[in-house]
Order: structure tokens, then sequence, then C-alpha cells
């Protein structure tokens, strides 16, 4: 049996999440958090892997900065948490000799979830009713003024239908709802059907008939401020904006002049650029505009699915065996 004690760096938080911590026996885990900005010179040259949740400053050096790699050389293995890739620098992690895995697919359910609810919470303006509800000056007239909409029969355009886009839709045909989409290839027609999905050759047909919009997309170079000024003005006045991708999907100063303007009817964002957004920032401070803190896909089952499978690669990494999803490192 092999008894090689590894060197792991791994996000404090974690620590109190598993029920019974399977890397104790074969790993010494080093902790860190969320303020950790460097790693004690004692311990740098010893780390074998890394395991972290994606966006930690730590983990964000540890996948995107040479220098920082460059104080920890015996390091085997990263293990980010998550699906997004955007965020890794791949070439130089293949240079360096280290390997990566992300943690898939398993957070696309209740990131589809997320997505839906704040489809809803847009339709029947939840954020300005929680206002109204704690005035007795606005309570019934906000009955009679801000109705919101009825999501029957109300079209969702849906661009990415992936693994979570198609989650989405089919809570939307619960719904009842038209559902549109545009994606890169289309669906088999026997998806299209299981959702009464229909296919936008263009994102532009799609904008101009939709009354929510959602983005599903991964942030690739194609899809960086894939909605912009001119894809905003397409949209009907009323259609909500709903992001549960990546911040740079969207072109945010666009999307500020365009709310301010009454081009569109309103937004609902889990994530934004930069996260978090400064307190004064005026997206924060519109009455039609929801923001939550990048947890579309984090809930405590889900957590304890990408530690256990976090864990599972980390091992197998550590030990020189192939990665259930480790990821290809192109040559720089």
């Amino acid at each position: 049996m092999d008894s090689t004690k590894y060197n792991v760096l791994i996000e404090k938080r974690l620590l109190t999440t598993f029920a019974q911590n399977p890397l104790k026996e074969t790993c010494k885990l080093i902790p860190f958090d969320d303020n950790t900005q460097e790693i004690d010179h004692q311990y740098a040259e010893k780390i074998d892997g890394i395991l972290g949740v994606i966006g930690l400053p730590l983990v964000t050096k540890c996948i995107r900065e040479e220098s920082f790699l460059n104080k920890m050389p015996n390091v085997k293995v990263v293990i980010s948490l998550g699906a997004g890739t955007d965020h890794i620098n791949l070439p130089l992690l293949r240079k360096k000799g280290i390997r990566i895995a992300t943690t898939g697919k398993i957070n696309s359910g209740v990131t589809a979830e997320h997505g839906f609810m704040l489809l809803m919470a847009s339709a029947r303006n939840l954020k300005q009713a929680m206002v109204a509800a704690a005035s007795p000056e606005s309570f019934v007239t906000f009955r009679l003024n801000n109705n919101g909409i009825r999501l029957l029969g109300s079209t969702l355009g849906i661009i990415g239908l992936g693994s979570v886009g198609y989650f989405v839709a089919e809570k939307a045909a619960a719904f009842k709802m038209n559902i549109l989409y545009h994606n890169r290839t289309r669906r088999s027609q026997e998806d299209e059907n299981k959702v009464q999905a229909k296919y936008c050759e263009t994102i532009e047909k799609l904008l101009s008939q939709s009354d929510f919009v959602m983005l599903c997309v991964p942030l690739t170079d194609h899809t960086k401020y894939l909605i912009g000024a001119k894809e905003l003005k397409l949209m009907k006045p009323s259609t909500v904006l709903i992001n549960i991708s990546r911040g740079d999907v969207v072109d945010q100063d666009a999307l500020v002049k365009a709310l301010q303007a009454g081009a569109i009817g309103g937004a609902a964002l889990d994530v934004t650029t930069p996260e978090p957004l400064p307190a004064d920032h005026p997206l924060l401070h519109m009455p039609n505009v929801i923001v939550t803190p990048h947890y579309a896909g984090a809930t405590k089952e889900v957590l304890q699915e990408l530690l256990s499978t976090g864990v599972t690669n980390l091992l197998a990494g550590l030990k020189g065996n192939p990665m259930p999803n480790e990821l290809e490192c192109p040559i720089p």
C-alpha cells in the first residue's frame, strides 16, 4: 500500500464540509482562505497539489500567473471546483507540466434553477415588491401599477442550449412559455420537440422576439461581449436580460446605458464584471435590476458532490493516474 504523504493546499472552508475527510490518510493539508494572497515559503516548495473553488484569489493565481507558480516548483495537480475554464491559463499549465481538472457539469441543474428563479423574480418585479410590502404608502398602489408579466404565453430566448440551457428550457416548457434558442450547433429534432423549442439561426432574430433573454454560454473569444449596444437595441423595451454565464459575455457599460435609457425592461445578473461590483455601481441601485453573488451553481448538496469529485480527481492525479475530469492543455 502506498503510504506517501502528499502536501496539498486546500481551501479552509472545504475542510468543514467533509463528512469524513478522505485526504487525511494520504495528504498533509495546508489550509488557505479567501484573503490568502501568498504561500509561506516554508510550504511553497513542498506543495504537490491544490484544491479550491473557482474565483478565490489564490486559486486564480495558481492557474493564471507564472511568477506565482514558479514559487511552487513541485505542484503536479490543480483541482478547480466548478465547470468553467475561461479563468484557466491552459498553455501555462502545460508548460509547467501541471495537470488540471474541473468538476464537470455537476452543478448544471442548480444553475438552471437559479436562472429560472431570476426570470420569475424579474417577471413579478420581486425586488420592487419587497420594498413596497414594507411601505404603507405603496402597499396597495404597487399591486395595481406593477403587476408584472405572466409567464404563460410569453417568450423566452435562450442563448446557449447546452446542459444548463436545456435544463432552463425544460422549466420554461412546464410554465407553457414559448421557447426560442440559438446555439452554435442546432439540437436534434427530438431534443427540440421535448421542450417545444424553436431554433433561431441568428441571435438577432431571437433578441427581437423574446420577452426574456437568458445567457447560458461559456466565455470564449467568440462570446466575449456577445451582448453589446447593438444587440441591446434589438430587444423590446420590456425585455429582461438574464445572465447566468459569465460577466464578460455582456458589455456591462452598454447594459447600464440601455437600462438608464429605458431601452430594455430590466436585468437579472448572477455574474458581473468585476465580482463583486463596487458598492456605488449603478446596477446595484436600479429598481429593475437584480444582482446575486455568482452562486447559481452552489447548494449544500452540490458542494458535497463537487468536493467528492474534486478529491477523486486530486488523488488520481497525485498518484499519476488518469483524472476523470482532466482538461487537455494545448501546446503553447
